[in-house]
């Protein structure tokens, strides 16, 4: 995870607190909800956390190692998540993004995902994107 999201290190307003994550924090995240890693010749490339809610799966740390990403890792993590959301029986997946990264909000809607609503990051002046898609 730390290496997917290295880039955000100096970029982002307010920071990623993905990189401020112990392991204590990552274990209590994924106690809460659950993870998935995806692998490529062996080699973890990519990660994606969840959390069950009363209608919907919540996805976050969704991210890719950068020498491997344009390899449909990405979309292959979110494929897996709609299929857990499925098991669940749960109608959708949502998931947030920040308005400062564009590329990453085109991602998910290449992916059918759509925006239904937005608000203020609560710890700084950029956007969070709220996306949801139907499963």
């Amino acid at each position: 995870m730390r290496k997917a999201f290295a880039e955000y290190q100096d970029r982002l307003v307010p920071p990623s607190n993905a990189l401020n994550e112990t392991i204590e924090d990552v274990r209590k995240a994924m106690a809460a909800g659950g993870a998935l890693l995806a692998y490529l010749e062996g080699v973890a490339v990519g990660t994606a956390r969840y959390q069950i809610r009363s209608d919907h799966l919540y996805a976050e740390r969704v991210g890719v190692v950068p020498d491997y990403r344009r390899r449909g890792v990405s979309a292959a993590l979110m494929t897996a998540l709609e299929n857990v959301a499925r098991e669940a029986g749960l109608p959708e997946i949502r998931l947030g993004v920040r308005a400062s990264l564009p590329s990453n909000l085109r991602h998910y809607e290449n992916l059918g995902y759509r925006a239904f609503e937005s608000a203020p990051h609560p710890r700084g002046p950029d956007w969070v994107i709220m996306l949801r898609k139907q499963v």
